[in-house]
């Protein structure tokens, strides 16, 4: 993790980092994580962008818990405060980060995927689950390699285990965009009413949220120069 360390901005301590999670079938070099870094670079902040899937076949052998664990694995390395960045299903996962690790003082989610379990059922039908099942994987878009690859039966069971709104207690600013048709503003809507210390920011934009790239920036930069020292919990 050279060079993740956090100089000036949330806050000056040498074990304070700030981690960003990619979304499905997505990777640290995606087009949100490198415009976040280098919007970020004016404040000599370095995010660590982690791989939730590495290896050859990480991607089609990952689940929620598996990404979780590389999430937590790099919490545990170093004291923090920490302030995760998480997009799509990476929003999900860092909120679920939050609500387990006492590091984790803040948190910017983009077009967080709550609900990602029940949102897999509604949207396939018995059959397509039937088969995925029975064929023990099935083939989905990749964003990384732009082409088909094939995600595990484990990656939908192991979904089931995990919290639709994971409960967090610290400061969240969300952002989402009005015309998201992977997942519903209400779906946002719900977990920042229900979470003291969240914030919604909606945006003219889909899920993808490129078109709002500058603004997310804006954001999240005056979000984590306002980030107090130490835990807060």
């Amino acid at each position: 993790m050279d060079g993740g360390y956090i100089r000036e901005r949330f806050p000056a301590h040498d074990g304070a980092m700030i981690f960003y999670l990619h979304g499905f079938a997505s990777g640290p070099g995606s087009t949100k994580a490198t415009a976040i870094a280098a919007g970020l670079a004016p404040d000599r902040v370095v995010p660590v962008r982690l791989d939730l899937t590495p290896g050859e076949d990480g991607f089609e052998r990952s689940t929620p818990s598996s990404m979780l664990a590389i999430v937590e694995e790099a919490l545990h390395a170093a004291p923090g405060p920490h302030a995760l960045i998480g997009s799509s299903l990476g929003g999900w996962l860092a909120a679920l980060a939050a609500s387990r690790n006492p590091s984790v003082t803040r948190l910017v989610l983009l077009a967080p995927a709550f609900r990602l379990h029940q949102r897999w059922r509604a949207r396939l039908a018995s059959p397509d689950l039937a088969r995925w099942e029975r064929e023990g994987s099935v083939e989905v878009h990749h964003h990384v390699t732009n082409g088909p690859r094939r995600i595990g039966w484990a990656f939908f069971e192991d979904a089931a285990q995990w919290p639709p709104f994971p409960v967090v207690h610290v400061p969240a600013l969300c952002i989402a965009g009005g015309r998201d048709d992977t997942v519903p503003l209400e779906d946002v809507r719900a977990w920042v009413d229900r979470t003291p210390g969240a914030r919604l920011v909606v945006v003219d934009d889909g899920h993808e949220l490129t078109g709002s790239l500058p603004r997310i920036v804006e954001l999240t930069r005056a979000f984590l120069a306002d980030a107090p020292s130490g835990n807060r919990r």
